[in-house]
């Protein structure tokens, strides 16, 4: 199955900017998600996320399959 990947933003008072990154399969399945805010090195990954479909992707940004990734195993997620 392919997957693509989308981002959202938003700023967090006190912490900076907060991005939440979505694994999406088919027809805006979310599969996977994490959320980092760099300024303050946190990572939180939800590998069953509270929200399994997508609102909105027309207001998410593309992010590269290996950044999704490469955040996924620094906050302590496993490869499936």
């Amino acid at each position: 199955m392919e997957y693509k990947y989308l981002q959202t933003e938003q700023i967090v008072p006190g912490q900076g900017m907060s991005y939440t990154m979505y694994e999406i399969e088919g027809e805006n399945i979310i599969k996977r998600m994490l959320t980092t805010i760099p300024d303050v090195n946190k990572i939180s990954i939800y590998p069953k996320p509270p929200v399994k479909t997508l609102f909105a992707p027309e207001r998410c940004q593309t992010v590269q399959e290996s950044d999704f990734k490469n955040l996924w195993e620094k906050g302590g997620g496993k490869e499936e």
